[in-house]
């Protein structure tokens, strides 16, 4: 055989499929917040598109620990629903918020937000504009639609690699 020969044998392009949930504990998904929906736990609601956040989105960590970040999201707006859907870090940290959250001990999400407009109405507090620099996973949200669950990758083969043998 020549040597070209053998070089064209060697070059045989593989398709490997990579499953990220082999490399980390799942996906973070939730909603934060659902605008016009009240609290359960206090006369209060935000108005639609009342939230903002950096461009680089903002730490969710645990029960407003902000010693206890767990992954930096970037929220993202579903109808009227402020939502997340992030990879969770294969840390101790983000392994940990799994477990939680699959066993139940944390159940939805809860934002840290700094009002900027608000006003009174009928008793209730009504936020109008308001800047979110935090969230966290929390046992018991504020707001009952906001749920937060781990899931399995988005896609398990969105990412392929060709090799060369």
């Amino acid at each position: 055989m020549v040597w070209k020969e053998v070089m064209e044998t060697l070059l045989i392009p593989v398709e490997i499929r990579q499953d990220e949930t082999r490399e980390g504990p799942g996906r973070l998904t939730g909603t934060l917040l659902t605008y016009e929906t009240r609290a359960g736990d206090r006369p209060e609601l935000f108005g639609v598109g009342a939230l903002r956040w950096p461009a680089d989105g903002f730490n969710i960590n645990a029960q407003h620990n902000r010693q206890a970040a767990i992954v930096r999201v970037i929220p993202f707006l579903d109808g009227g629903a402020v939502k997340i859907d992030a990879a969770l870090p294969n840390t101790t940290a983000g392994r940990d918020a799994a477990e939680n959250i699959r066993a139940g001990v944390y159940t939805g999400l809860s934002i840290e937000f700094r009002a900027e407009l608000e006003k009174r109405q009928a008793g209730i507090r009504r936020i109008e504009r308001a800047f979110v620099g935090g969230a966290a996973l929390v046992d018991k949200p504020s707001y009952d639609d906001s749920l937060v669950e781990v899931r399995e990758s988005a896609v398990a083969d969105a990412r392929r690699v060709f090799l060369c043998l």
